[in-house]
């Protein structure tokens, strides 16, 4: 039973860093393209914000369906966790 959660975290973790790399990604072609003086305002913005104006700029990248992705994936894992736990704990 823990073997499975073990590759599941492992997956996450995975995951997770790509996440993190697409995030960066998309942060560091939005400062090449910013006309203005302050090439940091992309670093200071929200994640959604980011995403909606990378999916404005570059319409064929996949990087902001990843981020929604990775995203719904945390949540429906987190729940699966929670509801196997409680699971175990109710028939033992």
């Amino acid at each position: 039973m823990f073997g499975v959660f073990g590759v599941f975290f492992s997956i996450m973790g995975v995951v997770a860093l790509l996440s993190i790399c697409g995030e960066f990604a998309m942060r560091v072609r939005l400062t090449k393209r910013e006309p203005s003086r302050d090439k940091l305002i992309w670093w200071r913005r929200g994640g959604d914000d980011v995403a909606a104006t990378y999916e404005e700029l570059f319409p064929h990248s996949r990087l902001p369906l990843f981020r929604r992705f990775a995203f719904w994936l945390f949540i429906t894992f987190s729940v699966v966790v929670f509801l196997a736990i409680m699971w175990i704990k109710l028939t033992h």
